[in-house]
């Protein structure tokens, strides 16, 4: 596979988690779909398995690709960029967490506490992730 083939499949994957992540919010949120709610967030949390993993593949095959911007672009790369890998390492053992909660303790109420600060984080990693890409790979400069 292509540099370009591995980072177009890992965006993707990320793109498709934050989307089944709000379709989860929205089952709960407003229709009180339990199930539905399972099943978004389960599938959120395969998409960002399957993100991390041609992450993983694309940085051992091709290593790390460097931002081409200068001035304030760097700066706003930067910015976007640092909080972005420190919030998407939590995000993992907090997903995990989640699914034990509700999967296997069913205490609904710890894991409705604590999606609460989950989700903004989740979304965060998300939308910070195809800016990331973007000015990676798509914005000249």
């Amino acid at each position: 596979m292509t540099l370009a083939t591995l980072s177009t499949l890992s965006i993707t994957f990320i793109i498709f988690s934050g989307v089944f992540l709000l379709a989860g919010w929205v089952a709960i949120r407003f229709r009180k779909n339990r199930e539905l709610h399972r099943n978004c967030m389960l599938g959120a949390t395969t998409f960002a398995v399957l993100f991390l993993v041609t992450y993983i593949w694309r940085w051992s095959v091709f290593g790390s690709k460097s931002f081409e911007g200068q001035g304030v672009w760097r700066t706003i790369y930067f910015g976007v960029l640092i909080p972005h890998v420190l919030l998407a390492i939590t995000v993992g053992p907090m997903a995990a967490r989640l699914i034990y909660l509700a999967g296997f303790k069913k205490d609904y109420t710890a894991h409705r506490r604590l999606a609460r600060i989950v989700l903004p984080i989740w979304l965060f990693v998300v939308g910070s992730g195809w800016f990331i890409y973007y000015m990676l790979y798509i914005a000249k400069f």
